[in-house]
């Protein structure tokens, strides 16, 4: 890892990984916008594959040594954000 000599040097690198963060956040909203497109409104919960997003990235957690209740506790909620949006646009998608 990069040596940094102040504070403001990891806040800059911090609010650079911040903005990589947004931007595959956003990346992954328009993957969501466009899975909706071929779903059916009773696709849009996919438990099972929820269940095993969960349980590879509980994996990937354990093997880059960071909080597995963290990467959970944060993809619940951004999986359950991207449901609200794919119902939300489900209609919208689908009216023809």
């Amino acid at each position: 890892m990069k040596k940094f000599n102040s504070i403001n040097e990891i806040r800059k690198e911090i609010d650079k990984v911040d903005q990589k963060i947004l931007d595959l956040i956003s990346k992954r909203r328009d993957l969501v916008v466009e899975v909706v497109k071929v779903k059916k409104r009773d696709q849009i919960i996919d438990k099972k594959r929820i269940k095993n997003i969960l349980e590879r990235l509980k994996v990937e957690a354990e093997n880059k040594k960071l909080p597995k209740d963290l990467i959970n506790d944060l993809w619940k909620l951004m999986i359950g954000e991207f449901i609200k949006l794919e119902e939300k646009i489900f209609d919208e998608v689908h009216k023809n």
